[in-house]
């Protein structure tokens, strides 16, 4: 791995706005806009930028951009506002609210201003470069340290930080006895080399090994990216004490590979699919007992309806269509006569699906009255459900997140094992919250991180796709508990999309159409 996977990612908003409306009589409005973030649930929104006013315009494509720090797994709602510039009083012409997730889902968006008119906002990752080297380099002939022997030669690589500030950012192993080394093969991101400042220097150091006292320094070179990255390029290294030559090294062997982000993989064309399973077993309790995990009460409402709120208002921003099938476990469906394990809740298989995180709630809600709880928990039905779609979508198109809500200790922990590692080499990761007070112990055995999943025949699970949490750690606060099993969904995507070495051109981003120049009005359709 190059890039450490706890790098925030860094997004940059182009906003510009199309039929604004008009507030001056004698002439058209100046306009600005300002964007305002949301920090807590239900608190204040706080300004972190305005752009510039564009004179006498209704369509202006504003220069000055917003940087965000983007977070997968978080709400982080923003209210854009735009006014007509005023000094004493800017006129209000039009707000509008929108999370940054479903900015990043869709890539460009047109917003409908509550007072008229449209603001398109685009979204580009921060991002100077995904291009990854693998780069071999040889020394021929180069300058003899001891007076017996061989020298025992080895290359650091450093990027420039300041004026005569350097960091090593690579060091390669030591050949032993010899005046024309070959190094192993190492890969490098233009990002460590040069912070993608192709004008940048790039120093190289070769050293002889010494077993005691210090290593020798044989010769320097300084070059730039370009250079360095080309096949057969010569570098002379020069001994800076006796300013003279001190040997070649040569680059011997070069490839390229680009490492794609999840904004990369979403832009290109990659959907996120939420499929929701809910238990209906007997220990969630009757639900006309108020102490039922599945009570529908006053206020805040149960554990089951906030993890649906939180985790599925944040996936659906990432679904083009945001239809959800949603299936029961453990318990008898209407006119059915014993437990079922996977069965759509809206009683038809040939069509499981609601819309959005509110229609899975309300579908949840009107399930109650249709549904007897009975038992045992198995999860390896609804798993398998999954996988059954995942196998047949193709695999760089959909990624699927199967969430799992559930009271407690499962029953059929080996086919559950099988499926998760047949699971890991699908398109798909898992989700499991557990509800309630019950002991999970055993959920935690599938929910296996940095280690490997191992099923019943001694296969290993290829990687790690389960995320299980219960919801009382987070003391009922579901935005806590959304972040924690959402956080690892990015990485698990883009793992998968690696492994089946699915690496396509991004396409460019394209810059907003039309505004100043274009007299004519611009019909989007969307």
């Amino acid at each position: 791995m190059v890039e450490a996977n706890n790098l925030v990612t860094k997004v940059e908003l182009f906003i510009a706005a199309r039929d604004l409306v008009n507030k001056d009589t004698f002439s058209k409005s100046d306009p600005f806009c300002l964007l305002a973030v949301q920090h807590a649930a239900g608190g204040a929104y706080t300004e972190i930028g305005r752009t510039e006013v564009k004179k006498n315009n209704l369509n202006p494509t504003w220069k000055q951009t917003f940087q965000l720090d983007y977070y997968f797994e978080t709400k982080q709602p923003l209210k854009f506002s735009v006014f007509d510039y005023d000094e004493s009083n800017p006129d209000d012409l039009g707000n509008v609210f929108v999370t940054l997730g479903e900015l990043v889902g869709k890539g460009t968006s047109f917003l409908q201003l509550n007072r008229g008119g449209t603001l398109v906002v685009r979204v580009d990752e921060v991002k100077s470069s995904r291009d990854i080297f693998m780069l071999r380099f040889r020394g021929i002939k180069l300058d003899k340290k001891d007076t017996f022997g061989k020298s025992d030669p080895y290359l650091i690589f450093y990027r420039n930080i300041s004026q005569n500030q350097w960091s090593e950012i690579y060091r390669t192993e030591v050949i032993k006895n010899t005046l024309d080394p070959v190094w192993n093969p190492f890969e490098l991101s233009e990002q460590q080399l040069c912070n993608a400042d192709r004008a940048k220097p790039i120093k190289v150091e070769c050293y002889d090994w010494d077993k005691v006292g210090t290593h020798d320094l044989i010769g320097v070179f300084e070059t730039t990216l370009v250079p360095l990255i080309t096949r057969g390029s010569r570098f002379e290294l020069r001994n800076p004490k006796k300013n003279k030559p001190a040997g070649i090294i040569e680059l011997t062997d070069i490839a390229l590979r680009k490492n794609l982000s999840f904004i990369d993989y979403l832009r290109c064309g990659v959907q996120i699919s939420l499929s929701v399973a809910i238990d209906f077993t007997a220990s969630n309790g009757e639900y006309s007992d108020r102490g039922s995990l599945h009570h529908i009460g006053e206020g805040t409402g149960n554990e089951y309806e906030r993890a649906i709120w939180e985790i599925g208002g944040i996936l659906e921003a990432y679904d083009t269509d945001k239809y959800f099938p949603v299936f029961g476990f453990g318990g008898v469906p209407h006119g059915e006569r014993k437990a079922n394990h996977c069965f759509p809740l809206t009683g038809d298989s040939q069509n499981p699906y609601v819309l959005g995180a509110q229609g899975i709630l309300d579908l949840y809600r009107t399930s109650l009255t249709r549904v007897s709880l009975s038992g045992p928990t198995l999860f390896h039905h609804i798993i398998n459900q999954t996988i059954a779609v995942a196998s047949s979508t193709p695999p760089q198109s959909i990624y699927h997140v199967l969430l799992i809500l559930t009271d407690g200790a499962i029953m059929d922990m080996d086919e559950t094992l099988n499926s998760i590692v047949q699971a890991a080499g699908l398109p798909m990761s898992i989700i499991i919250v557990g509800v309630g007070k019950a002991d999970f112990d055993n959920m935690e055995r599938l929910d296996c991180d940095g280690g490997s999943l191992v099923d019943t025949q001694g296969r290993k699970s290829v990687r790690d796709i389960v995320q299980f949490v219960p919801f009382r750690k987070y003391g009922g606060n579901p935005v806590q508990l959304a972040a924690e099993v959402l956080k690892e969904v990015p990485i698990q995507l883009t793992t998968f999309m690696k492994m089946i070495n699915y690496a396509p051109d991004v396409p460019e981003a394209k810059p907003i159409e039309g505004g100043e120049s274009s007299s004519h009005h611009h019909h989007h359709h969307h």
